[in-house]
């Protein structure tokens, strides 16, 4: 993902637990992106937004212009995505978490990275909140009083929106599915979404013995292997479909599922990435 530096000599690290992080979608606004980071005197931003032609690229000119005369360094990242896809939103947002460090809710001294919900999409605002809730990010909403543009013809002006408080906003811990039950997801996923209960058993290693040695399973423990996996992952998540029943029964994934997937699956990429 492309970046752009504003201004070099950031206090922080990527990775550095004490950095003051904030991600910022960007769509038709300045001062809700702006004013957020200059009160907490951010030491770096990652900028989300669509293609370089996008309508909303002269607001992020105008915020990292802004950023560029600001009184302390701040480093300012542009990564684009689609603002409008919430699998491609979560991707971005998870791999920021994973290069900063940010995904282990359980490490301590660690600065939560914060999210801005109030600009960009409301799809934006919901794969913000959702990353806060899985990696222990804190959100917060930029209220304003008043807009100073017209919603079908915005441009970059003086002024563009008035900043009442910038308030947190409260959220829950998410809890993840077990890895056993991602591998499952993964395994649909890279077969096309849909598999046979027969060839899901061969594509998990479920028709082999175990990792202490022994026999081969039988059918009957093998297919019991995959249902202690398959049950909670339909009842419980909604994240996978069976169809039929019997040898030939399909097991599908749902959208629910590919969602989980964006949120859960094992990285493909490491730190750095962005």
């Amino acid at each position: 993902m492309p970046k752009l530096r504003v201004r070099a000599g950031s206090s922080s690290v990527v990775g550095a637990p004490h950095g003051r992080i904030h991600i910022a979608p960007v769509g038709f606004e300045v001062e809700r992106v702006t004013q957020p980071l200059e009160e907490d005197r951010a030491d770096r931003v990652y900028l989300l937004t669509r293609a370089e032609h996008d309508a909303a690229a002269p607001f992020v000119e105008e915020v990292t212009r802004r950023l560029r005369r600001a009184s302390w360094p701040v480093e300012v990242r542009v990564v684009r995505t689609d603002l409008w896809d919430v699998f491609h939103a979560l991707a971005s947002l998870r791999a920021i978490f994973e290069a900063e460090g940010r995904t282990d809710r359980t490490a301590r001294d660690i600065v939560p990275l914060r999210v801005n919900v109030s600009t960009g999409t409301k799809i934006t605002a919901i794969a913000g909140t959702l990353a806060c809730m899985l990696w222990n990010g804190t959100p917060y909403y930029a209220q304003v009083s008043r807009a100073w543009y017209s919603d079908r013809t915005p441009r970059v002006g003086e002024v563009h929106d008035v900043v009442e408080r910038v308030e947190p906003v409260g959220v829950y811990e998410l809890r993840a599915p077990g890895r056993e039950l991602v591998e499952v997801l993964e395994a649909l996923q890279r077969r096309g979404g849909t598999l046979r209960k027969r060839e899901l058993l061969r594509e998990l290693a479920l028709d082999r013995p175990g990792p202490d040695g022994g026999k081969t399973p039988s059918p009957q423990a093998q297919h019991g292997r995959l249902r202690r996996r398959l049950t909670p992952l339909e009842r419980r998540w909604g994240f996978v479909r069976t169809e039929s029943t019997g040898p030939r029964a399909r097991v599908l994934l749902t959208d629910q599922g590919r969602l989980a997937l964006a949120l859960f699956a094992r990285p493909t990429t490491g730190k750095g990435s962005i």
